[in-house]
């Protein structure tokens, strides 16, 4: 099958990337309401959990990687303290909600610059030190943050060990988005063989309730993809990715180091903040336990097995962090293999395992395997500052392409690029 080229910037361009964003937001609905009641689907026997908790609390630390992603992906620096940042958000999210009644949303307003602000002074070590040494300090920020909460001087607005708790502030769904569920559910009920999954086309108030934090947590987690995406096509962006390719390179050329490495840190913190404050939205507490070194590690893991450097990986490595340790727990029977063998930390092991084998055979992580196989199909071709159509993409239209043959860069101006070794340039969309 021949390689389709399109040229960056056109109408046709646009169309795909608007059928492609289409597909992914159906997709999203179908599954919203397909499990908004069950929450558990069956394969070979065994039953895995998609309920509405799951998919928020990937909501939650998708954005929470995005937030490394300024910082490891697109700066360059290893950093292991999301954790400290994403327990920070929820913490203040619980205490202005539980002790001073603030709407869960409007706690945004505190959490958001707060988060950017300790960002930003905790980042200053980057400005001494990096590479292994700046982990150990990110990482030990993430070891103290539970003792921090506990500690007994701060138990009257953390609640010390048992955690600060919000079940009394609930989020409800209003009338008239209850109405659209209703309204989305029938019409999705009504499907030939695919309305069986939908129930009877009436939601009831808990189930409405949960559709709308759902709705609501992924206009956040929109909001936040989206900001990032215009400040990494911005001049601090092209900053950061100049840091992370060549530091040196970057000084002489005229980029604030102190500047945007402190702002990568600040804008890391802060949207690890507002995943702290989805995750209290979700769970109705904020626990020292939830907060430990194991979370920055497992945001870590989701970063490279998502996608280095990549937006969408950041969605990717929400959902492996939260639904892969879930379902491998959750498999009791596979054909062939023991029973013995799946009994015990399995969730864990096989992630450890799929961190592993990606980095050998997928070094760019899920998303640079995607990119491979669209590759194969559609290629989009960057169109030159002046606006003129590339010679090359005139000959692959007039057909000098062989099936198959990349001919031109993937790069565009309307593209994220991550131009490290671990995926060879590819860009993000």
């Amino acid at each position: 099958m021949a390689t389709k080229y399109i040229l960056a910037g056109t109408s046709q361009h646009r169309t795909w990337k608007l059928v492609t964003w289409g597909l992914f937001i159906l997709v999203v609905i179908l599954v919203a309401f397909a499990y908004v009641d069950t929450g558990f689907i069956e394969v070979g026997g065994n039953k895995y959990n998609v309920s509405m908790i799951r998919l928020n609390k990937a909501i939650a630390f998708g954005v929470a990687i995005l937030g490394l992603q300024c910082v490891v992906g697109f700066t360059g620096h290893v950093a292991l303290g999301q954790s400290f940042f994403v327990g920070s958000g929820a913490y203040i999210t619980a205490w202005l909600v539980a002790d001073h009644q603030w709407p869960y949303l409007a706690t945004l307003a505190v959490v958001v610059p707060a988060c950017f602000l300790i960002g930003m002074i905790l980042g200053l070590p980057a400005l001494r030190i990096k590479g292994l040494y700046l982990a150990l300090v990110t990482l030990g920020m993430a070891a103290v943050f539970p003792s921090i909460v506990k500690l007994d001087a701060l138990s009257d607005q953390t609640g010390g060990s048992g955690g600060k708790s919000t079940a009394e502030s609930k989020l409800e769904s209003p009338e008239w988005a209850t109405s659209i569920f209703d309204g989305i559910a029938g019409v999705l009920q009504q499907i030939p063989f695919f309305g069986q999954y939908f129930g009877d086309g009436d939601l009831s108030s808990r189930e409405a309730d949960r559709m709308w934090k759902f709705v609501l947590f992924m206009l956040v987690g929109a909001i936040c993809f989206w900001l990032v995406a215009n400040l990494i096509k911005s001049r601090p962006g092209r900053a950061m990715r100049a840091i992370r390719d060549n530091e040196t390179g970057a000084a002489v050329s005229g980029v604030d180091l102190s500047m945007t490495k402190t702002l990568a840190f600040g804008v890391s913190s802060a949207l690890g903040g507002v995943a702290g404050t989805i995750y209290v939205m979700e769970v109705g507490i904020a626990s020292p336990d939830d907060f430990t070194q194991l979370l920055a590690i497992n945001l870590i893991v989701g970063l490279v097995v998502g996608g280095v450097g990549t937006l969408s990986g950041a969605v990717v490595g929400g959902l492996a962090v939260v639904l892969i340790p879930d379902w491998a727990a959750s498999t009791e029977s596979v054909a062939g293999v023991p029973e013995r063998w799946l009994q015990g930390p399995t969730g864990g092991f096989l992630l450890g395992v799929m961190l592993i084998v990606l980095t050998f055979v997928l070094p760019g992580g899920i998303v640079a395997g995607f990119r491979k196989l669209r590759a194969r199909f559609v290629q989009v071709v960057p169109r030159p500052p002046d606006g003129s159509v590339p010679a090359a993409f005139a000959a692959a239209a007039a057909g000098a392409a062989t099936p198959g043959e990349t001919m031109l860069s993937d790069e565009s101006d309307d593209e994220l690029v991550h131009s490290g070794p671990s995926d060879g340039g590819a860009n993000d969309e």
